[in-house]
């Protein structure tokens, strides 16, 4: 009876810290939902071209994500490459749990109107905000272990988030 009792306090403890991981995940995709709708409204008040940019984990290292900064360089005889997007200052590098991933699909967007190829072209991050309260609109699904986590979420190309669980 004893034996009985340890084995299902074991599995019950086993479960829990299986669901703990689960809630993290669900937490960082609260968290990314809050950075969100933040970067929007900065944009938008700023009139700032930003982006989200990501870094996927390695052996060593989480998967990361931090908002850049378009900086055009118009009045500049030559272009540099690497300075186009710059690390956004007012908003910090967030770290995502371990296991824990998303990523960002681009929906189709008549882009017609826009000429700047630093925006348009496919070496542009997938996610920009313009600083007219418009957006490249996408979709973002989060993975806990390779398994999604939520419903998707969405970036219309108004800016509007949308966050169905």
């Amino acid at each position: 009876m004893v034996i009985v009792i340890i084995a299902i306090l074991a599995s019950l403890i086993l479960l829990n810290i299986d669901g703990v991981d689960q809630r993290k995940a669900m937490q960082a995709r609260e968290f990314l939902i809050l950075d969100l709708k933040k970067i929007n409204k900065e944009a938008t008040d700023q009139s700032r071209i930003l982006a989200l940019a990501t870094r996927s984990a390695t052996d060593v290292t989480p998967f990361t994500y931090q908002v850049l900064q378009y900086q055009q360089q118009s009045n500049q005889r030559i272009i540099q490459e690497d300075k186009k997007w710059q690390p956004y200052a007012e908003f910090p590098v967030r770290t995502l749990p371990e296991h824990v991933m998303f990523n960002v699909e681009a929906k189709d967007w008549n882009e017609q109107t826009g000429t700047n190829q630093d925006l348009i072209s496919q070496q542009a991050p997938k996610l920009i905000w313009l600083g007219n309260g418009e957006a490249k609109p996408v979709t973002i699904q989060f993975y806990f272990e390779q398994q999604p986590v939520g419903e998707p979420i969405e970036v219309d190309h108004l800016g509007n988030i949308n966050e169905n669980e």
